[in-house]
Parts: C-alpha cells; sequence; structure tokens
C-alpha cells in the first residue's frame, strides 16, 4: 500500500512542478505556450462563429472550456491508439489549471507565489520577464518526468506524445514534442491564437530541453506502461487485504 501511496504522491508533486513552470511563462508574459495558442485560437474562432454569451454577458466559449474541449478530443485520440488511461490523466485535467492560478494570483485575490511582471514598461521588465521565461523551462520538463514516471497515466497531450514516440521511433523523444507544439502553435495561430517571442522560444527549447532530463534519468517514454484505472484499483483491493 505504502508504494501505492507513494506513487500518487509523486504524480501530485510531478503535477504541481509541472505547473509552477507553466505558471512561470504565464507571468513572463512574452507569448502564450503552443497549446495555449491552440486554446486561445480555438476560443476565438468558435466564439465568433456562434456568438453566444451567457446571461452574465460572458462569452459561451471561453479559453478555459476551449482547453477542456482540446483535452477531452486528444483523449478520445489517445484511446482509439490503445494509449492507457489511468488517475493521472484526470487528475492532470483538474489540477493542474487549479495550481496555475494559484500560482499567479487568480485563485487568491492578492496572493501569488509568482512577482508580475505585466504591469511594468517592457523596457524596464524585459530581461527579467525573459530569464523567467527561460527558466520556465524547468520545472515544466522536470515536473513531467516526475509526474509520468509514477506510470498512473499520461495527461492527454503527454498521452499523445508518447503515442506518436512508439510509432516514431527514429524521432528521440524531444523531436516528438517539437513537431507536436508546432503543430498546436500552427494551428492556433492560424485560428486568431496570440503568439510572442516566448512563444518562439517555448516550442524550440521545451522538447530538447524535456529530452535531457529523460535522459539524465534514464526515462523512456517508449517503454513507458501506465497503469489503468481498473488496474490501480485491483493493486489498492490487494494491498488492503493483506
Amino acid at each position: 500500500m505504502k508504494s501505492i501511496i507513494k506513487r500518487f504522491v509523486r504524480l501530485f508533486i510531478g503535477l504541481c512542478v509541472m505547473s509552477f513552470g507553466s505558471a512561470m511563462a504565464l507571468v513572463a508574459d512574452l507569448g502564450m505556450e503552443p497549446w495555449d495558442v491552440l486554446n486561445d485560437g480555438m476560443a476565438k474562432f468558435l466564439q465568433g462563429i456562434f456568438d453566444i454569451q451567457l446571461a452574465n454577458g460572458a462569452d459561451l466559449i471561453t479559453f478555459g472550456r476551449a482547453n477542456i474541449t482540446i483535452g477531452l478530443t486528444i483523449l478520445v485520440i489517445d484511446v482509439l491508439c490503445k494509449e492507457k488511461i489511468g488517475f493521472g490523466t484526470f487528475i492532470n485535467i483538474l489540477l493542474c489549471g487549479n495550481v496555475v492560478d494559484f500560482c499567479t494570483g487568480d485563485m487568491i485575490p492578492g496572493f501569488a507565489l509568482l512577482p508580475d511582471f505585466r504591469g511594468l514598461p517592457m523596457a524596464e521588465s524585459f530581461v527579467p520577464r525573459l530569464i523567467l521565461c527561460v527558466l520556465s523551462l524547468l520545472p515544466a520538463a522536470y515536473g513531467m518526468y516526475i509526474y509520468m514516471s509514477a506510470k498512473l497515466g499520461s495527461g492527454p497531450r503527454d498521452g499523445l506524445m508518447c503515442v506518436v514516440k512508439r510509432r516514431a521511433t527514429k524521432i528521440p523523444v524531444g523531436g516528438v514534442r517539437v513537431i507536436l507544439e508546432g503543430c498546436a502553435l500552427t494551428l492556433g495561430w492560424f485560428l486568431g491564437g496570440t503568439v510572442g517571442l516566448g512563444t518562439i522560444i517555448l516550442v524550440l527549447l521545451s522538447g530538447p530541453v524535456m529530452q535531457i532530463i529523460f535522459k539524465l534519468h534514464k526515462f523512456d517514454v517508449q517503454e513507458l506502461r501506465n497503469e489503468t484505472i481498473p488496474e490501480t484499483i485491483a493493486a489498492v483491493k490487494k494491498a488492503l487485504a493483506k
């Protein structure tokens, strides 16, 4: 039972570290991450088509709803490609956005783990924002390694990376990530998503940084076999029966 608890703890820590990296990139405000560019573009595109407001005047299609829609769509692709779906897959969807909000101050008004450079003049804030953007690559990649190594299920987008890597065995995992993020970025930009210097930095460097960290820990996504929800439940029952 202790081993199962340790794996869940590892999952939560990894997701929090990864989300902290995403929050760093967001606060740097030099451009959205590739997948967020797609979320932003999809929200603008769908809202432009339907042009529906809720009773409180808010748009029907928001960034968050577009994010969920795209995540669920990719999840369907993962399932069709026989990628194992575990507790970690759904915890990823539910936890990561809230951790980002907590770090940036959107969850608790007046409290933020990260400083906000977005209100400063560009001339005064460009260098620290650029440094923050580049440094965000480290926790984002290391957190991904930590949570994926728990083998409780990858998030939809990371699951897609694993699916493509298993089929394109000659392409390094960093290259697969760059290709997928490049596709997301291109589609998102075409749909009207926000792109900046930070976006280019993230799409070009996130794959190589992740690949270096994976190699340091001898972590091979081709050999990764996630535990499904029924398998985890069975393991818990077996541990409790002892």
